[in-house]
Formats: structure tokens, sequence, C-alpha cells
């Protein structure tokens, strides 16, 4: 999926990839959207739109997630919390490549993650190590 931001230079857009989960759940948003430009003559090009075919704007979209947060009894949250989430779950998921994870994120810059990500830098240790521990049992067993 291509993803274009608000940021300027190299990391504003980028080419990412989905998860089988993701992918489901955009083409069951696809066709809810496509059920709403059905009868609008200029279709919009953006992914994300309201029943009439506006773009969603940002204060709208943040007024939305409060409302779901607050039915749901879900503690504040901001879409911005959604990227430090995802970046969560790469490194809970084994991933310790901070060049593919800056690449996902947009970071260029890896101090920006170690900085603020570090902590899951030693958890990603942890796990790597085990992963060389398991390695090396079977090696030496089959060795």
């Amino acid at each position: 999926m291509e993803s274009s931001t608000t940021k300027t230079g190299e990391s504003g857009k980028r080419i990412i990839g989905l998860d089988d989960f993701t992918v489901e759940k955009l083409k069951e948003w696809l066709h809810i959207r496509n059920t709403w430009i059905v009868g609008i003559k200029e279709r919009p090009d953006f992914l994300f739109i309201n029943p009439i075919g506006e773009f969603i704007k940002m204060p709208n979209y943040a007024g939305a997630l409060k409302t779901l947060c607050n039915r749901n009894k879900i503690t504040h949250t901001t879409s911005h919390m959604f990227r430090h989430t995802h970046e969560t779950i790469m490194w809970e998921a084994g991933i310790s490549d901070l060049n593919y994870i800056g690449g996902r994120l947009g970071d260029v810059d890896k101090t920006i993650l170690l900085e603020t990500y570090g902590h899951m830098s030693n958890r990603s240790a942890q796990l790597n190590n085990n992963k060389i521990n398991e390695f090396m049992k079977k090696w030496f067993q089959t060795n």
C-alpha cells in the first residue's frame, strides 16, 4: 500500500506491506465505500470518506475516535497512539530491524526510534538471545 503523509522529504511517501487481517478489513471498508459513491458524479480519490463522498477531516476523525472510545469505555486515545501501538507490535513480533521499522514509520533517523522505543530494543535483545539459544541447541544436536 502506498501512503503519502503530511511530512516533507523522503520519509513522507512510502510503500508498506499489510498483514492479511488488515487487507480483509480494507476490503470490507471498500465494499461499504463503493456503496456510498455509486450515486456520486465526481467520485472521490480518497480512501477514507464520509457517506456523501467527502474527505474525512482530522478534527472529524478525532471526534469520531473520541466518541467510539467513550462508548466502549476505552481511555483517552489519539490517532498518533496507533503509531506507537504498531511500533510495539513489531518489536513484540520479534522484528528488530531498525531499517525495516523506520521505513514503515517514516523515521529516517534511527536515533529517534531508539530514543522513543529503546525499552523495546531491550525486549528484542532478550527475544533474539532466546532464538540464538534455540538455534544452538538444535545445531549441536544435529552435528
